[in-house]
């Protein structure tokens, strides 16, 4: 088997290697923070500051194949990688991905569905632009946001100057994407791997709060019809992009016909591409349990040369996966997550804690997985786990 380099030793890098270690793949692990959850667990971890081109060439030297747990990674690593192994995915990939207007400009010139939008690059195009554009609209930072971070709601002049205030209190360069809002049915995601053959997974149901995914159901509660459209579009957007290793293309369900926007119709409902990561994603932790294989495994696949086949559901039912944020450990006042109520849970079917040392507001600690006959139960279930963790009882 090839051994694989994993840049980031969070949480995703930390399944993926378990993945690999399935496969008998050797994995070396990089990651900039010596409190890194992949430091404690792998052995092979190399902690050293991203802008370390020597540390980072002695990471090359050891691996056959290279991939990343995150997008917004520095692009000096890259730079020392790019005559070293290949990367998977592609610098190519990385750069579209990491940058929300080339994103955008991928997808209209693929003809592929997405909202209608503008790029600016400094305060006076934001304000002219606006007043073209017309109110409403979603503003959002070209680079570096994610869980809603650099993201504005804009329903007329008040609301664009608070975001252009917000905008300059951070030093931001006024590089920045205005999209029309959407009438939203409901926010869903579909994973696709591609390397010695292709695997599509089943279309996921995704709830946020305060902007961070809060639940995620699986199958998504839509038509058939709705399912099977979104799953064409992110394969053909994987296909768009010469996909190798694994892309997360997050999708929007719009309720009514765009005016602006380019949207595919199925059932009555609208779906558009919303935005791609090219790695695991959170909400596809529940293919751990609801699928024949992972996300993790899809991956590990296609790093370890091994074949990919169509990905399955596990048997009937529904499956929810809810994030368990550090705002759980601040309620039980505790340093390690007192997992005592799991008694009480009996559709709670698996806990995975990423073993972060600092818990704080926000931040995502670990996951937990439901199983239940029907969507509502799973969900129901979810939600009664996660009070009864903050009660600590």
């Amino acid at each position: 088997m090839r051994h694989v380099g994993i840049l980031g030793g969070g949480q995703l890098g930390t399944m993926l290697a378990e993945a690999l270690f399935h496969l008998d793949a050797p994995v070396t692990l990089y990651d900039a923070d010596p409190d890194a959850p992949a430091v404690a667990r792998f052995a092979d971890t190399i902690v050293s500051p991203w802008s370390d081109l020597e540390a980072v060439e002695k990471f090359a030297r050891k691996c056959e194949i290279v991939t990343y747990e995150f997008e917004h990674i520095e692009s000096g690593p890259l730079r020392a990688l790019s005559a070293g192994p290949p990367i998977v995915p592609s610098i190519e990939v990385l750069e579209i991905t990491q940058d929300r207007a080339r994103e955008k400009e991928f997808l209209a010139r693929n003809e592929l569905p997405h909202v209608h939008f503008a790029v600016v690059r400094s305060e006076e195009e934001l304000r002219t632009e606006a007043h073209r554009f017309g109110w409403p609209f979603i503003l959002k930072t070209i680079r570096g946001g994610y869980d809603g971070k650099g993201q504005f709601h804009i329903a007329g002049h008040e609301d664009l100057d608070a975001a252009i205030l917000a905008l300059r209190e951070r030093k931001s360069d006024f590089h920045c994407v205005l999209e029309e809002l959407i009438e939203l049915e409901l926010e869903v995601s579909c994973i696709v791997a591609r390397g010695d053959g292709e695997a599509v997974f089943p279309l996921f149901e995704n709830a946020h709060s305060g902007h961070i995914l809060d639940l995620t159901v699986v199958p998504a509660r839509v038509p058939p019809e709705v399912a099977r459209v979104a799953q064409e579009v992110a394969l053909k957007t994987a296909q768009a992009i010469d996909l190798v290793g694994l892309l997360t293309i997050e999708l929007f369900i719009g309720r009514r016909a765009p005016r602006r926007s380019r949207a595919v119709e199925a059932s009555g409902l609208y779906v558009y591409v919303n935005e791609l990561a090219p790695r695991p994603h959170n909400s596809g932790h529940v293919t751990r349990n609801a699928c024949t294989f992972s996300q993790y495994d899809a991956l590990a696949r296609v790093l370890a040369g091994v074949p990919l086949t169509t990905p399955q559901m596990n048997g009937a039912g529904a499956w929810c996966m809810g994030n368990l944020l550090g705002d759980v450990w601040l309620a039980q006042n505790n340093e390690r997550l007192d997992l005592s109520c799991w008694r009480h849970h009996p559709r709670v079917v698996d806990v995975v804690l990423y073993g972060k040392r600092t818990a704080r507001a926000r931040r995502k600690m670990g996951h937990f997985v439901t199983h239940a006959p029907t969507a509502a139960e799973a969900i129901d279930a979810a939600r009664a786990f996660r009070e009864a963790l903050m009660k600590g009882r």
